[in-house]
């Protein structure tokens, strides 16, 4: 019986400890989606519509924080200046923004 059930247990744990792991990866990439979407909304505002501003939202993970970033091209800087403090004023404790301007940087 106490061997079954031992069994049973070593067979099922990694399957349920995988199903609990995609799930809470699910989740952070729809709050990181839900966060895209939120920033997109408010650089829409602050620039009055929308403009060349690339926006790209990475999810965190246990290991690592999570990344919201801002990419403009070659002579548009200035639209990640005036989007920067409505995207900092959303932006979770968790998550880091990170500026990419111009040319292949």
């Amino acid at each position: 019986m106490l061997a079954g059930f031992t069994q049973l247990a070593l067979t099922t744990a990694p399957v349920i400890a995988l199903l609990v792991w995609l799930q809470r990866s699910d989740r952070r990439r729809i709050e990181a989606g839900q966060l895209r979407a939120d920033i997109h909304h408010a650089a829409n505002r602050a620039l009055g519509g929308e403009s060349l501003l690339a926006i790209r939202v990475d999810h965190p993970t246990p290991w690592r924080r999570g990344h919201v970033h801002l990419s403009a091209p070659l002579g548009y800087e200035w639209l990640v200046g005036d989007v920067s403090p409505a995207v900092l004023s959303r932006l979770p404790d968790r998550y880091d923004m990170v500026i990419h301007c111009g040319g292949a940087a």
